[in-house]
């Protein structure tokens, strides 16, 4: 086998091996909130869940793990490791989604609750974990093409809609319309102009970060 190729098959292994651990959790983590039906410290739990970014993130990055199996396993048959560009800006939407979750979840809601509540449970894995197994599977495995600044851009689409849909739901619809309580504290315990005008160029710049560490690695 020569370095070309002996250098594919170990991409195409540790492709993967991250991928598969990163699905696996994110299928934890999402079956224990659903299986959940009360936490006195968290409301949407159950088929609630779906209403949360956090969950949403992960399952879209899980989804694009799995994607990358198939691909992963056929590199080991041709010893050819290969993956679409699309799937890989599917990939990088999905973690830069869970790249937004992680840093939320450490830098504003845990110095609120407390670090303990929201990085155990199943929060351990879609707060923690898999966001960061992850970008590290994404960084340094699975590294097989090159993301321009403009494939930047479709990173933040998920961010873009769920932000959409989570304003509309707050504040234009309300609790008292069918709509959702602002669970996160977007609105209430930070000015509402803070978070419209921060959130879309802090996913930009996790996506800029995962872009250059992943291309560095190519």
């Amino acid at each position: 086998m020569n370095i070309t190729h002996e250098t594919s098959m170990k991409r195409c292994i540790g492709a993967m091996i991250s991928s598969a651990v990163v699905a696996v959790c994110v299928c934890i983590g999402v079956t224990m909130n659903l299986t959940t039906l009360y936490d006195v410290n968290f409301d949407h739990m159950g088929l609630r869940t779906f209403c949360m970014f956090t969950v949403n993130s992960n399952i879209l990055c899980g989804i694009a793990m799995l994607m990358t199996l198939p691909y992963t396993i056929d590199g080991l048959r041709t010893r050819n490791f290969y993956l679409p560009g699309w799937l890989v800006d599917f990939l990088f939407a999905g973690v830069t989604a869970v790249g937004l979750t992680f840093l939320v979840s450490l830098c504003i809601l845990a110095p609120v609750k407390g670090f303990v509540l929201i990085f155990t449970g199943s929060r351990f894995f879609l707060h923690g974990l898999c966001p960061i197994l992850a970008m590290v599977a994404f960084c340094f495995f699975i590294t097989k093409h090159i993301i321009s600044l403009r494939e930047s851009l479709y990173a933040l689409i998920p961010v873009l809609l769920y932000a959409m849909v989570y304003y509309f739901m707050v504040e234009i619809l309300g609790p008292d319309n069918g709509g959702w309580d602002d669970f996160y504290g977007f609105f209430t315990r930070i000015p509402s102009w803070v978070s419209l005008l921060s959130f879309m160029p802090l996913t930009f710049g996790i996506a800029t970060v995962l872009r250059v560490l992943h291309n560095r690695n190519c």
